[in-house]
Formats: structure tokens, C-alpha cells, sequence
């Protein structure tokens, strides 16, 4: 036996899997047999005995969660040689296959995924005039013909195949591919580009693929294609647990295999460690007389671990409800079950979404996978539409969809009445409806900051890096709650640290000194999380090995003279309104954490007076500009102009321009190659730009036959409209508030200096508003100190105590437990102490929960795309996020978990209860049906329920309990049938 200590722990059969010859392999495993240890042991076996380097192995699998934890598990054994391993769900893989290889692949070099909302929005539009009957469900049979025309190589019929063609014509126009052309525009790049597919089987020395059951027809072929050469294949399935037909699994791919790899007698893993013997025994009740491969694989529970199964009857849904929030206490106060092993399973998302309204007010912690992807996350929604438009402008499809998600279904159909009846671009009636003067003037700002906020970041994407661009549209949101920070701003004073670019590479470690060990502990974890950079706790003795490579932070006075090294007086930012120390070391981290990027630094400011306030008829009188070098002026331009028409009495009493002034000056024709000199390609800034200036100098381009002004562009008025939300923004305004000087205003020279002033005062006051309300994620830490020090009555520690206080109490913590554990502290002691403290002090009661956290994971994986030119980083960010599954959004947290059936596959828990055991919830409604959507028998999809409900099961390792209610939604309900085949396993009881 090879000397491999993980070897050591497997039992007779996973060692026969691992150690078997570098040939086509398939382990048959049942649930909790082990076969992720298993395949993972391969992995290592692989690289120590066959010698094969780490990167050219190559692990198939279907989730990132499952990816991820395999990846986790190397590190853990081989870190120096983990990184290397290729682990990864199949969509990913494609991806990248298809980005490397996107010319062969007939692709745009930019192109990105679209989701499941954007080509329901797309067949809507496309079946408009072909149909009438029930839209949704014939948009949903296509889609279905559409994914087994592709996937499955059946024949489109006829209705689907009139729309095909403009289905796909439209997808190539705006650079975008769906999900199942992922994986079929890889297989013909294989199959067309031999050379290419040599190239990646050499690179994939040895493929891996996990839950084999779950690939359709053209994840098997890819596979087939990668390894039937070299014929080093290691395949972990269970046909028991295929519950994915309807996204076109097949489970035949199984029998495929054996007859392609010729594979004599696959390996079975046949002990379950995970389920006491009775779970076990009633789950394999329910699917040993399904259609199976091997008809007589077995597995067997855990006969040292009791367990019990239970099915419970109740009158109605808020029975139900009482009883499952009672066992859960009662599991956590009598067995001492942690939540994080307790599991409600259901066939619906919408149980979930009742169940938890509950479990929040009984502040019992809980995480729910959902039963969509991140995509559809509301916020997450609207900052990848606004990525989408800003990759592809010209898609209406992305902008109706934007409308309706920022502005409301009223808005949008409005917009589409008036597209509509004038036969125009929903584009174009969007700026319409914004330039009607009989809207209120509260609708007109709003739509005009809409389309404003649009067309800056369009134009101003290249001068940010991808982390600044997310936070761009984080920022310009019109429908997102303000943090606590965001809403505090005034009240956050001003701070004069001193700012290290890229603090966390610039230092070997930073020095932390307080005398109070919990306050050191607590800044040290703050500032490692924060910054991913080594800390230590200071004090005299130490100061000798401070090296100068390093920072000091003295949150207290201390003698450090000779320091090799930079330090910062922490302690000198205490005020009357900012006492504790956690406080001042948060706002230092502010100042640390900020992009350092400086977006405007060269950029043209220009202003016109016109002859009227109309931009669709008037002309211009005056135009002038300053050209803006690192934020000073170093160049100006000014011309009269005979504008060839009359000046209205209104503009003439604004400007006091009048018309003998510009009679013999040039017209608009001769100064116009001087202004386009003057102007260069350099950023071009206005005021109302969008609305009036910009819209001037195009029409009068197009007019004249003179050419197009193509500078990027950006309108001043969005910026103050965001930062001074419900104020007037005028330049008259702003000047005002800003207190200058505004010379002879309303002549466009004296108006472009002055809006150069107020424009670099703006974007100072963006820049601090920034700094003010970032890292609001690690105010928790922040919470806890103050709390430590006392330090809770000064306004600003205040602020910050709120707005870390609800992560600091939820299972999502990243130092409640941390801190208990290291200072010997009871944790239900603190969060008691906490929650009585965050009542007298806490601004709102709400709880911080599961979509919060994610949210601010996902802002933070932006980051990690900020490397890459932002024309491929939007797509590149947009396909990762298009590809998260609802499971990745699990972590590893003391929560009850809420899931579906599909979510639950894969995980284990101690106590599992399993609601909605009504028949037509499971199995579900649509298995009695026929239909075009799902072709299979009834006796096919039934036997796929089965499955469903055998993995549930099967997630529970000492208790089961099935829910019943008699009286559900007010309907009269029947017990699942398949409570039958298992009545003999559990005991029933029903509560009167």
C-alpha cells in the first residue's frame, strides 16, 4: 500500500477506488459513503504515485459550493499544490474555454451570458405578434424546445422553430450567449478545432468528474472527448439521487459510460456514515424499485447511531409552524444541537419565506438557500443591469428592464405607450417622456437623473477600475436603503490620517498598542480582516524587533523614539464626539481602504447661451470652455457667435446678449473646428448636460454637416443630484453653498469657471462621502469595542456601535465567538448583554440576515476583477455572477439552514424535518401532469420525486420528522402517497 496518511482513514472500497490503474473508472456511491474524500484522495494518489502535476488534473463538478469545498479540503492536505488543481463546475470551465478561444468559437471578445430574466424578457418581445394565448407558459415551452434542440439534438416544432432563428439573431447582435450555448459552443469548438481539443486533453492529464447522474448529454460528450484518449476518467455518480431531468440531467449518461470506457465492474461505495441504520433503511424503501443501473446496490446506515422518524399531522399551517419552532428550541435547550445542524427541508421556496418571517421573531438564526440564483438578488439585479447597459448600450431590452427595476412598472409602461404610438425607440421615448412639460417637475428630475446617471457611467467606464465602476452604480441606486454610515454622514467628523497606498503590501506587519489585551485583540483581528496583513500586539519589550518594513499603530501615548519605521498617533484623533479607540482605528482604516485613484484629473468644462431654453430648436450665442489640467485651469476659450436667428426676450434677460452684439461675429460653421481643437479628446463636462448642452452640439453637428463632438462625457448636475438629494442644484445654487465668487455669471466663460470650482468641490465632498461611509461590514468589530470601552455616549462612536451591532449579534459574526473563545467569555452571556445594550442604543431593530452578507461578499468579489480592463471585467463579473448557485449562498454559520429539496443535496445535518409532505407538494403537482414542457411519463417524473424526497431524507443523520397539514392554504389535503411505502419505518401522530 502507497504511504499516503489519508489512505489511512478510508475503508476497503474507497482504497480500491484511489488506488486503482490510471484507467476509465466509475464508483457508484451512495449519500455519506464518502466519495468527496474519496475522489479527493484520488487527487492526491494522482499527484504523489502517478506523478501527474497538479495542473493538468482536472475536477469536474456542478456547484461552486461543491468546487470550493474540494479545493478547501486540498489546501488543507497539499497547500503548496492546491492552487494549482483545476476545480470547477462545468458552466465555468466552458467559459473559460470559450473566452481563450473566443475568435474560434465565432465570438466576441467581450461577450457575456445572459440570464434566465433576460430571455424571458426577450421571448416576450419576440412572440408579441405571433401569440396571445397564455404568453408565460408558451414562452416556457420554448425555452424548453430551445434547450432540447440544443442539449438533447431533438427537433424544434414548428411554433418554436418560427422563432429560433431571431432568437439566436438577437443574442449574436448584443454578444451574448445562454447558458446551454456555454457547453454546446464548447463541444464544436472541440469537435471543429481538433488542435484545440488535443491541446486541452494534454493539459488534463486526468479528469474528474463528480455527480456524474446530474450531466446532460453534452457535459458527457465534452467529458468523453477530454479523456477517452489518455483514458485516465475518475467518475463518482448515484443514480439514486437524479433529481435533475428537468434542466436535461440523464442519468442513462451512467450506462453511456460504462459501454463507451468499457468499464467491466464499476466500484461501489456502500457504507453510509452519515444516517442511522433505520434513516437509511426507509429512504433506499422508497427508491429500490425505481429504475436503477445496478438494481442491487445496497447501502448500508450507520448501525452505532440512532434513529428515529416521526410523521406529524397538524389542523393547519400556524400548528405546523409552532411545532417546528418548538423543536428546534427544544433540540437546542434538551440535546444541546447546535442550529447549524438542524435543517428544514420543503418542495417550495415559499415555505421558507413563511417559516422565516417566523423563526426572525423568534430570534432563532437561520440561512436560506433560495430557490433562485444571486442574479436574482433585487440589488444584485439592478447593479448587473446597469453593467449589462453599460457593456451594450444599444440593448433596449436591458434598459426597459432597468426602467422597470429603478422606477416602477407605472413608469415603464408609459414609456412604452408613448414608443408605441409615435413608432419610436423605447430609448427615445424615455428621453420623450423626461422632456414633457406637463409631467411634474418631481417625475421630470427623476427620469432626467435616471437617464443622466446612465449615460455618465457609460461614458466614464473607462476611467474607472472595476471595484470603482460597481461602486459607481452602488452609489447612483435610486431605490437603495442608505447604510448607517450613508445616512450619518454629516455627523462623521473629519479625520487627517495620513494615507498608505496599498497598505496591505506595503508592510511586512503592523504593531497595534493599547494596553487593554481585549481592545489589542479586537484591533489586531479587525485590521487583519480588513487588510490581509500579518499584526502584533506592542509593548516595551517588543519594540526592538519592530523592523522597518513595518507600521506602528498607537491607539495609547508610548515612547517610541529611534523607530525604524513609520507610526501613527491613533490616540491624538480623540474628540468630545469620538472617544474609543476602536472608533478612531476604524475611521484610520477608512482612509486606508479607499481606492487611491484619482477618475478626473484632465477634462474640458463648457457652457453655452443659447437664443432660447428649447435644446430642440434653439442656437447657440456664446460658447465657452477651460481646459482642466490635474484640477487647475491652464487654458480658456470663449466665442460670441451669430446664431442667424432671433434671441427670445427671456434667454436675452439671462445672458444680456443681445443681437446687434453678435451680429458680425462668425457663425457657429467657423468657430467649430477651433472648439473641437481647443477640447481635444479630453473629457468634456457640463451642466445639465444631458439635457441641454450636449443635446445643442449634436443636433447642431447634424444640421450643419459639421462632425460629431465623440469625447466621453459627463453631466455635473447627476453628481449634485446624488450628493444633494432634494436640493437645488443649479450652479447658481451650488455657488451659493458653496460660497463663491460667481463673477459676471450667466456669460458662459464666467460660468465654466465657476462650475470648474463647484465641480472639483463636488467631487472632493464624493471622494469623503466615500471614505465616510466604506468598510461598514467590519463595524462590528467597532461595536464590540466600544461596548469594551465605555464608549457609547459620543455621537460618532454611537454611530458606528449602530452600525455594526446587527452583524455583531447574528450568526454571521466574524469576532463574537472568536473574542469569547480567547477571553474565556460565555457567548449567550454577551449577545444577552449586547442585545440590552443595542436596544437602548441601536437606531432600528431590524436583523442582519443572509442577503446582507452575501451582498456585501459579492461587492467584495468585485474587487477581485478590478485586475482586468473593465471591458472584460463587466463580462467576466456578469457570468461569474450569472453562475452562482442558490447553495453557494450557504456559510458556515450557527443557523437553522431553510432549503428546498434540490438546495439540500449534498449537505448533511443532525436533525432534519421535512415540511409539506401533502400529495401535489411531493410529489409535486406538475408529476401528475403531461404537457409539452416535460415529455417524460408520468411514471418517470414520479420516480424522480422519489429520488427528491430519498435525498431529503438522507441528509439527516439521527431524526427525520415529516410535516403534514390537513388544512392547507384552506384546501382540503391529501398525505403524500409515498408516506406508504415507509409507513412501516416511523411513527405517526397527529395533533388535535
Amino acid at each position: 500500500m502507497s504511504d499516503i496518511p489519508l489512505l489511512r482513514d478510508l475503508n476497503e472500497k474507497q482504497k480500491l477506488a484511489v488506488e486503482a490503474p490510471r484507467s476509465p473508472l466509475l464508483i457508484l456511491a451512495g449519500p455519506g459513503t464518502g466519495k468527496t474524500r474519496t475522489l479527493i484522495t484520488r487527487i492526491i494518489y494522482e499527484i504523489e504515485i502517478y506523478k501527474i502535476l497538479p495542473d493538468q488534473i482536472l475536477a469536474l463538478t456542478f456547484s461552486n459550493k461543491a468546487a470550493n469545498e474540494i479545493k478547501q479540503r486540498l489546501f488543507e492536505t497539499i497547500p503548496a499544490k492546491a492552487d494549482k488543481i483545476r476545480c470547477c463546475t462545468f458552466h465555468s470551465f466552458c467559459l473559460d474555454v470559450l473566452r481563450k478561444y473566443h475568435e474560434q468559437a465565432g465570438l466576441n471578445k467581450y461577450f457575456s451570458v445572459c440570464d434566465e430574466d433576460y430571455r424571458y424578457r426577450l421571448l416576450s418581445n419576440l412572440l408579441k405578434t405571433r401569440t396571445r394565448d397564455n404568453p408565460k407558459k408558451k414562452i416556457n415551452g420554448v425555452l424548453l424546445a430551445f434547450s432540447n434542440f440544443m442539449l438533447k439534438g431533438k427537433p424544434l416544432p414548428a411554433f418554436s422553430a418560427t422563432v429560433y432563428d431571431d432568437y439566436i439573431e438577437h443574442l449574436k447582435k448584443h454578444h451574448l450567449i445562454d447558458f446551454d450555448q456555454i457547453l454546446i459552443k464548447t463541444l464544436n469548438l472541440f469537435k471543429n478545432h481538433k488542435d484545440i481539443l488535443d491541446q486541452y486533453r494534454f493539459l488534463n492529464q486526468s479528469v474528474l468528474v463528480d455527480e456524474f447522474q446530474d450531466t446532460d448529454p453534452v457535459q458527457y460528450e465534452i467529458v468523453r472527448l477530454l479523456a477517452e484518449k489518455h483514458g485516465n476518467i475518475f467518475v463518482v455518480a448515484d443514480e439514486d439521487q437524479s433529481i435533475y431531468a428537468w434542466r436535461g440531467a440523464n442519468p442513462e449518461n451512467i450506462r453511456r459510460f460504462i459501454k463507451d470506457f468499457v468499464i467491466d465492474a464499476p466500484i461501489f461505495l456502500e457504507k453510509n456514515y452519515r444516517c442511522g441504520k433505520n434513516i437509511m433503511d426507509t429512504a433506499f424503501e422508497l427508491i429500490k424499485n425505481t429504475d436503477r443501473v445496478e438494481p442491487d446496490k445496497t447501502i448500508m446506515g450507520n448501525p452505532d447511531e440512532k434513529a428515529a422518524l416521526k410523521a406529524v399531522f397538524f389542523r393547519n399551517e400556524r400548528q405546523e409552524i409552532d411545532f417546528i419552532i418548538q423543536k428546534i428550541k427544544d433540540w437546542q435547550s434538551k440535546e444541546h444541537i447546535p442550529n447549524s445542524a438542524i435543517a428544514v427541508i420543503y418542495p417550495r421556496h415559499t415555505f421558507g419565506e413563511t417559516l422565516s418571517a417566523f423563526l426572525l421573531k423568534e430570534r432563532i438564526p437561520f440561512q436560506q438557500a433560495e430557490g433562485r440564483n444571486l442574479s436574482e438578488h433585487p440589488t444584485m439585479k439592478k447593479i448587473m443591469l446597469y453593467l449589462k447597459l453599460i457593456r451594450d448600450p444599444a440593448d433596449n431590452l436591458i434598459l426597459e428592464e432597468l426602467v422597470e427595476a429603478e422606477l416602477g412598472y407605472h413608469i415603464l409602461k408609459q414609456i412604452q405607450n408613448i414608443a408605441e404610438n409615435d413608432r419610436i425607440a423605447f430609448r427615445k421615448a424615455l428621453n420623450a417622456l423626461a422632456g414633457r412639460q406637463e409631467i411634474s417637475y418631481q417625475l421630470r428630475n427623476q427620469l432626467n437623473t435616471f437617464i443622466g446617471n446612465i449615460a455618465n457611467l457609460i461614458n466614464l467606464k473607462s476611467f474607472f477600475n472595476f471595484e470603482q465602476l460597481v461602486g459607481e452604480i452602488v452609489r447612483s441606486l435610486q431605490t437603495l436603503k442608505p447604510s448607517v454610515l450613508h445616512r450619518n454622514l454629516s455627523k462623521l467628523k473629519d479625520v487627517s490620517f495620513k494615507y498608505f497606498p496599498k497598505a496591505q503590501k506595503k508592510f511586512s506587519k503592523i504593531w497595534i498598542f493599547h494596553s487593554d489585551a481585549k481592545i489589542c485583540f479586537l484591533s489586531r483581528r479587525l485590521i487583519e480582516k480588513a487588510l490581509k496583513v500579518s499584526t502584533v500586539c506592542l509593548n516595551r519589550e517588543r519594540l526592538i524587533h519592530v523592523d522597518q518594513k513595518d507600521l506602528v499603530l498607537l491607539m495609547e501615548p508610548l515612547k517610541v523614539e529611534n523607530l525604524p519605521c513609520p507610526y501613527v498617533n491613533l490616540f491624538q484623533e480623540k474628540q468630545a464626539r469620538r472617544q474609543g479607540m476602536m472608533s478612531v482605528l476604524f475611521r484610520w482604516l477608512q482612509i486606508q481602504l479607499q481606492s487611491g485613484k484619482t477618475v478626473f484629473d484632465d477634462y474640458v468644462v463648457f457652457d453655452l447661451e443659447t437664443t432660447g431654453k428649447d435644446p430642440k430648436s434653439c442656437a447657440i450665442v456664446e460658447i465657452a470652455a477651460v481646459r482642466v489640467k490635474e484640477g487647475k485651469i491652464v487654458a480658456e476659450f470663449q466665442k460670441l457667435i451669430n446664431p442667424e436667428k432671433a434671441i427670445e426676450k427671456e434667454a436675452m434677460a439671462v445672458h444680456h446678449i443681445a443681437e446687434e452684439d453678435v451680429k458680425d461675429q462668425p457663425r457657429i460653421a467657423e468657430v467649430w473646428d477651433d472648439f473641437k481643437s481647443f477640447i481635444g479628446n479630453n473629457l468634456l463636462v457640463a451642466h445639465n448636460g444631458f439635457s441641454f448642452d450636449f443635446k445643442i452640439m449634436d443636433r447642431i453637428s447634424r444640421e450643419y454637416g459639421l462632425s460629431r463632438l465623440t469625447n466621453l462625457r459627463y453631466d455635473s448636475l447627476i453628481l449634485a443630484r446624488n450628493l444633494f438629494t432634494g436640493q437645488q442644484n443649479s450652479i447658481d445654487a451650488l455657488a451659493e453653498r458653496f460660497k463663491l465668487d460667481a463673477g459676471t455669471r450667466h456669460r458662459a466663460l464666467d460660468d465654466v469657471k465657476v462650475l470648474h470650482y463647484i465641480f472639483q468641490k463636488l467631487l472632493s465632498i464624493q471622494k469623503n462621502n466615500e471614505i465616510k461611509s466604506g468598510a461598514e461590514e467590519y463595524c462590528e468589530f467597532v461595536s464590540l469595542g466600544n461596548v469594551l470601552e465605555n464608549a457609547l455616549a459620543p455621537a460618532e462612536d454611537r454611530i458606528l456601535f449602530n452600525a455594526g451591532i446587527k452583524k455583531l449579534l447574528s450568526p454571521y459574526s466574524q469576532i463574537r465567538q472568536d473574542y469569547c473563545k480567547e477571553f474565556s467569555v460565555n457567548d449567550d452571556e454577551l449577545q444577552q448583554n449586547l442585545l440590552s445594550i443595542s436596544l437602548k442604543n441601536v437606531l432600528s431593530s431590524d436583523t442582519y440576515n443572509s442577503e446582507e452578507e452575501f451582498f456585501h461578499k459579492i461587492l467584495n468579489t468585485a474587487r477581485e476583477f478590478s485586475l482586468a480592463p473593465v471591458d472584460l471585467a463587466i463580462p467576466e463579473f456578469l457570468s461569474f455572477v450569472s453562475l452562482v448557485n442558490h447553495q453557494d449562498s450557504l456559510e458556515k454559520i450557527d443557523a437553522v439552514s431553510l432549503l428546498t429539496f434540490h438546495a439540500a443535496k449534498g449537505l448533511e445535518f443532525d436533525k432534519v424535518i421535512i415540511l409539506g409532505m401533502e400529495d401535489e407538494q411531493m410529489p409535486s403537482f406538475f408529476a401528475y401532469r403531461s404537457d409539452d414542457q416535460d415529455d417524460r411519463p408520468v411514471s418517470k417524473k414520479l420516480e424522480e420525486q422519489k429520488r427528491l424526497l430519498y435525498v431529503g431524507i438522507t441528509r439527516g443523520k439521527s431524526e427525520v420528522i415529516f410535516t403534514i397539514v390537513q388544512n392547507r392554504n384552506g384546501r382540503r389535503q391529501k398525505s403524500s402517497p409515498f408516506l406508504d411505502d415507509i409507513r412501516a419505518n416511523i411513527q405517526v401522530q397527529t395533533l388535535s
